[in-house]
């Protein structure tokens, strides 16, 4: 059970979050804010900055588990250090001026260079430091909040619908997933190598004709809750105070620091 609270406590942590009561609208507002000045500053300062700032924030005021907040991270950070790895190769038929390391396969040389290892930590920082603000967003704000704000925005309907029905989608397959797993758990499915390969065919086979049963008991409970094509979702009014834009000014004065001083 254990696998499966995994996935669907993603969700929960914007619900047990510390900043659940903030308003909405600027929580979005601040995210983005902070996504457009890494983007723009393109400095690694800004970005590792961005980084730490709202690993603060989220697990000291959200009250995320670190242990938690580093899980989630971790997933995008793999792909960013994946793609960082392949910006600071180079491959060359000669070893180009100012390379670190080298290693000759046949003819060819697969090279790091200060060049290439100084764009992938940037990029890689950059990246991580737009995740990072996007992470504060989305643990702790509900995605019933988050598409009413996107409905304000005038965000085209159908877009929003289909933000919301494939977002509640892929928590059903995990779910599915998470079932089918630990009953092959328990009837010894992955007991060997090969016996892994027939469970995992199997589960995979059945996960599609159980996900689309699923979807049809989803849509049945929405007609019967009255849905007539469009999600309408209660939403609480939440006053923006000055303590909350007391961290967004903190943010916005560690930036400017951070550009003006390196």
């Amino acid at each position: 059970m254990q696998r499966e609270h995994r996935h669907v406590s993603i969700d929960s942590y914007a619900y047990l979050s510390g900043m659940r009561d903030w308003n909405s609208s600027y929580k979005v507002l601040f995210s983005a804010a902070a996504l457009i000045a890494v983007l723009a500053a393109d400095r690694p300062a800004v970005s590792l900055g961005t980084v730490f700032y709202m690993l603060l924030l989220t697990v000291g005021k959200g009250g995320v588990r670190l242990r938690d907040y580093i899980r989630l991270l971790g997933i995008p950070a793999t792909f960013i250090l994946l793609g960082g790895l392949a910006v600071a190769l180079e491959f060359s038929g000669e070893v180009p001026g100012g390379t670190l390391a080298t290693l000759r396969l046949g003819g060819v040389f697969v090279c790091v260079t200060e060049r290439g290892l100084s764009l992938a930590v940037t990029l890689g920082l950059k990246a991580l430091g737009a995740v990072s603000a996007v992470f504060m967003m989305t643990l702790s704000t509900p995605m019933g909040e988050l598409l009413a704000v996107l409905r304000r925005l005038r965000i085209p309907a159908l877009m929003i619908e289909l933000m919301h029905l494939i977002y509640r989608y892929i928590f059903l397959l995990f779910d599915i997933s998470a079932r089918q797993r630990e009953a092959a758990y328990a009837r010894l499915g992955y007991r060997d190598f090969k016996t892994s390969l027939r469970t995992f065919g199997s589960t995979l086979a059945n996960l599609l004709l159980l996900s689309m049963k699923r979807s049809e008991l989803y849509y049945d409970a929405l007609e019967a809750r009255g849905y007539d094509g469009g999600c309408r979702f209660w939403e609480e009014r939440k006053r923006l105070t000055v303590g909350q834009l007391w961290y967004g000014a903190l943010y916005v004065t560690m930036a400017a620091l951070l550009m003006g001083g390196l």
